[in-house]
């Protein structure tokens, strides 16, 4: 008879073996894994000891190529044999950034791999030992640039060091992802939110196969990733596939995450028109025939016509191909309609924040022109005298007003915008109180206030909580000019752990510090993924106090500061000038300023009305409260607004504003 201690310890052996097999689990150098869809062989990656095993590579849908191109995706077929998933998933087809090349700040974006239209595939890394939570990653990119495959969101640190199963997904980017031809149509828009989509449920069907718990499913992604991580909250087919959401610098309210319909048809056709396939740019005679004609193009033909969309575009920060506010698919109604009524997934906890600079990111992309002084040269030192950008005055006022037509040209709006913006830097030199106040105008207009608005309404609604975070720590691995400060984007590399990783990257004299920092960062958002919660001392968020942890180094120790309402000063009055500008066209019969051409003007208000009506729905929707604050006085005087159209905006004080 088996001795009762060899009975006991077979029987822990037995169960642990079948509990190993039965989730179709093994660690060794290319562990396998059984899925309902077949055998997936990974490879096993090691780093200071630690091992993951990556799959990489595994393909979640059809190829989208063929009459598949700018077709909704359809699930993965089953398949026979092994599927080897030990290379990166291809990026989608795109146009690597090529403003400054050979430069680390803008490099590091570009992806190094494939660039395919057979691109929907994930990468996963699984840890030996975890408690089944699963973080599902969403880049960002503008929609019309990323990858899952970024070495910045290589996902072995985070997943190794806080035994969390993380996973990146692909989906199509600009037209193959965003074209719109109509609802109905053959090209019915939002084809790269539907690929999300679908990966989200290969995951939640799936995930048990690799150890993960599919009602632990957390969602996060940085600038137009955190966007799509939200515009899931409006989809009735995605709710089931997450409980807690991430959102790092983006929301799907933000001006440009999102087309009204008819604008994102313009666009589609102005495509078409440059591939040959109408016979001008407003032909929609037949609408499937022009997709059919669409389809017969080479992808990279595709490209280079978009790429020319782009660069036709008039406004900063107005991307050519986004998800289109409505379908019958995806968001199956109309988006602003659904945030106006409230009507998204309630059963949510969120963590959302955003970068004490988000503006700066963009200056030398958008005001490059030597009229605004942005320019930024990278071939010598970024902290050189030449790369500080001190503006002067008429640099910083042509600097403001190329963002003025979204307020519908208002010169008086322009006025109270430049006096505000001078006095938010804390410098006293007048050339840094300039160029700072640029970025952070640039930055609240893009993203910061409408992201804080969002806060507001998700604290009002869901049933889990919300956490507000603001990052104010600058990376010593950051290449672009100190002055730039805390840029957008510059979290997500202590998210992923990039200080385990790339070690040299940093200054050594401070590589301890920025190891322990990357360390907290990582068990926030996973802590919080598990819990629901990042930290015992972090206080819920609402609209009435609005407060925000801090994250800069004090939170690798026993400290850590609260902020109050971020920000906010600089918001209200966005939100009153927004508010102004609504009110404006109401009273003027939707016209806009005298000084702007009908074709110029007609675009311009195609592309605010997106913006002024997410700004208003977002938290602006008694016109008549917002009235009685800063620009009351204007709003209700048609006389007032004909002097401004006149040129006598002059001869009122800047006081009322």
């Amino acid at each position: 008879m088996m001795h009762p201690y060899f009975a006991a310890f077979y029987l822990f052996i037995f169960i642990t073996v079948e509990t190993i097999y039965a989730n179709g689990i093994s660690f060794n150098d290319e562990p396998i894994v059984h899925t309902k869809l077949g055998i997936i062989r990974g490879v096993q990656q090691q780093l200071n000891g630690t091992f993951v095993n990556a799959y990489l590579g595994i393909p979640f849908a059809q190829p989208p190529i063929g009459n598949r191109r700018f077709a909704l995706p359809e699930m993965i077929e089953p398949w026979q044999g092994e599927l080897e998933a030990q290379k990166p998933a291809r990026t989608c087809y795109i146009t690597p950034d090529s403003q400054f090349p050979q430069f680390p700040g803008a490099e590091m974006w570009n992806p190094p791999n494939v660039y395919d239209e057979d691109c929907l595939a994930l990468n996963m890394w699984v840890p030996e030992k975890h408690d089944g939570k699963v973080m599902v990653w969403i880049f960002g990119g503008g929609f019309y640039s990323g990858s899952p495959s970024l070495d910045l969101y290589d996902g072995r640190i985070l997943a190794s060091r806080q035994k969390t199963i993380v996973v990146n997904i692909n989906y199509r980017l600009g037209p193959f992802g965003f074209l719109y031809f109509g609802a109905r149509s053959s090209i019915p828009g939002n084809m790269g939110l539907m690929d999300q989509q679908l990966a989200l449920q290969w995951i939640y069907e799936n995930i048990a196969s690799f150890g993960g718990d599919q009602n632990k499913i957390t969602l996060f992604g940085e600038s137009a990733g955190a966007a799509s991580v939200t515009a899931h909250f409006f989809a009735p087919g995605s709710f089931r596939y997450f409980r807690r959401a991430v959102l790092m610098s983006g929301t799907i309210a933000n001006s440009w995450a999102i087309k009204e319909k008819n604008m994102a048809l313009k666009t589609s056709l102005l495509l078409a028109n440059k591939l040959n396939c109408t016979s001008g740019q407003d032909d929609i005679a037949d609408v499937n025939l022009i997709a059919q004609c669409i389809r017969q193009k080479p992808s990279s033909n595709i490209q280079k016509a978009a790429d020319a969309v782009s660069m036709d575009q008039i406004l900063p920060m107005t991307f050519p191909f986004v998800p289109v506010e409505e379908d019958e698919h995806f968001f199956k109604g109309n988006l602003l309609a659904k945030l106006r009524m409230r009507d998204f997934t309630k059963n949510i906890s969120v963590l959302i924040g955003s970068m004490k600079d988000e503006g700066t990111y963009w200056l030398p992309y958008y005001f490059l022109n030597p009229k605004m002084g942005f320019q930024f040269n990278h071939t010598i030192s970024a902290d050189d005298p030449t790369n500080r950008a001190l503006i002067n005055r008429a640099q910083y006022t042509c600097s403001i007003q190329l963002l003025i037509p979204y307020f519908d040209g208002s010169q008086l709006v322009k006025h109270a915008l430049l006096n505000a913006y001078e006095e938010i830097s804390e410098s006293k030199n007048q050339q840094e109180r300039l160029r700072d106040g640029v970025g952070r105008f640039v930055g609240d207009l893009f993203f910061t206030c409408s992201l804080i608005e969002f806060a507001d309404i998700l604290a009002d609604n869901i049933y889990g909580s919300v956490y507000m975070y603001y990052f104010t720590k600058r990376s010593s691995a950051n290449p672009w000019p100190k002055w730039m400060g805390v840029m957008h984007g510059y979290e997500i590399e202590y998210v992923f752990g990039q200080p385990f990783r790339h070690s040299h990257l940093y200054a050594q004299s401070q590589l301890y510090s920025e190891k322990r920092f990357s360390e907290t960062i990582m068990k926030y958002w996973t802590t919080f993924a598990a819990e629901g919660v990042p930290n015992p001392e972090w206080p819920k968020y609402n609209r009435v106090t609005r407060k925000a942890f801090v994250l800069n180094d004090e939170i690798t120790g026993s400290n850590h500061k609260i902020d109050v309402d971020v920000h906010g000063k600089s918001c209200s009055l966005l939100s009153e000038a927004q508010t102004f500008t609504k009110h404006r066209l109401d009273l003027d019969g939707n016209q806009g300023g005298a000084d702007f051409s009908s074709a110029v003007g007609k675009l311009q208000r195609s592309k605010m009305r997106v913006h002024r009506a997410s700004t208003m729905l977002l938290g602006s929707l008694d016109v008549k409260a917002k009235t009685a604050q800063i620009f009351h006085q204007l709003m209700l005087s048609k006389a007032l607004i004909a002097q401004e159209h006149k040129g006598l905006y002059s001869i009122l004080p800047i006081g009322t504003f």
